[in-house]
């Protein structure tokens, strides 16, 4: 009797512990949100950045995304791989290069360039270097 007793109060100890322990839900993957709000309303989602990102020139015209743009202007191509059917045409990024720091819009499509890679204006590469440098180091993301 004393073993029945015994072992009956062990059983239910360990089922309430078990029951506390588990994840509502019923299994043992975590839960995440898609996205966090502070107490004041507003969201953020988390940007990728792009570092060591591979950054080129090109003689702007007409772009992939509809508008003709000059040399002077501050504007990029997405590589091939992140162009998503244009979806991020005119969509606005930032730029680092050996700390200086830019802002561009997206207006074209680089199929040359490297997943992470971008084609800048004339204009906008000569704000980090010459153009005779050709291919340049930085960051990026957008904006």
């Amino acid at each position: 009797m004393r073993f029945s007793v015994l072992s009956t109060t062990l059983t239910l100890a360990l089922t309430q512990m078990a029951a506390f322990a588990a994840p509502s839900g019923g299994n043992n993957a975590p839960t995440l949100a898609p996205e966090d709000s502070n107490t004041n309303g507003t969201t953020h989602t988390l940007e990728r950045r792009f570092d060591n990102a591979r950054m080129t020139w090109f003689n702007p015209g007409l772009g992939a995304c509809g508008a003709f743009n000059s040399g002077a202007d501050s504007i990029v191509a997405l590589n091939g791989a992140q162009w998503d059917a244009g979806t991020h045409c005119f969509q606005t990024v930032t730029l680092s290069v050996n700390g200086i720091p830019a802002t561009a819009v997206i207006t074209d499509l680089c199929p040359s360039c490297p997943f992470g890679g971008l084609d800048l204006s004339p204009g906008l590469f000569s704000r980090f270097a010459s153009l005779d440098v050709g291919v340049l180091a930085g960051s990026w993301n957008f904006a």
